[in-house]
């Protein structure tokens, strides 16, 4: 495997966490939960993927002399830790949906609404990010950047008005955490999607 099979196969990964994200969001629309295992399945692959391609970079690093080709070696696996964390974000996601439903929680309108969006441009995050993988662009950087700072204001927006809903006992306690686990997990996806392309 070269440099150029190693590139694909890491935006292989990354598209195995993009497909994961979508099986999350079929579980939580539909409230149901095979698309989460089929989710889980993904993030199995993504785990299997990062093993590989670590093991593989550590070992062609002992091989090269060249110091860019050992500073391009260790930015990819950065990325592919990175692509590794964000699906356990995913798979953090899965778990706190499948308690959802099986616990039969409920939210509140407004809370599926703004969960949505928060994952939606999540979402636009993790679709940005792989289209830098393939194409570096500075002006794509800057505006996954920016959108991750877009999604931060989300979640800290959303959980301050979810807090008040929870005080005014629209909420269960139980319902309340999940969906602050969940709005978390969101985030810190387009946080790893930001730092992905910041090593660029």
């Amino acid at each position: 495997m070269d440099t150029k099979e190693t590139q694909a196969k890491i935006i292989l990964m990354a598209d195995k966490v993009y497909g994961s994200l979508l099986l999350i969001e079929k579980g939580f629309m539909d409230n149901k939960l095979e698309p989460l295992a089929l989710a889980i399945k993904e993030e199995h692959l993504v785990n299997e993927m990062e093993k590989m391609l670590a093991k593989y970079i550590i070992d062609i690093s002992k091989q090269v002399v060249s110091a860019d080709e050992r500073n391009n070696l260790a930015l990819m696996g950065q990325v592919v830790e990175m692509l590794e964390r964000m699906g356990d974000e995913a798979a953090n996601l899965v778990e706190r949906i499948e308690i959802k439903v099986v616990e039969k929680l409920l939210f509140s309108d407004l809370g599926v609404e703004e969960f949505n969006e928060t994952f939606g441009c999540m979402k636009k995050s993790v679709e940005m990010m792989i289209e830098f993988l393939k194409r570096p662009d500075p002006a794509l950087k800057d505006r996954i950047i920016d959108n991750g700072f877009h999604v931060k204001e989300l979640v800290e927006r959303y959980r301050k008005e979810h807090f008040e809903r929870l005080v005014q006992g629209i909420c269960t306690p139980m319902a309340a955490n999940m969906y602050f686990d969940m709005l978390d997990f969101t985030g810190n996806l387009a946080r790893h999607s930001s730092s992905i392309v910041k090593l660029f």
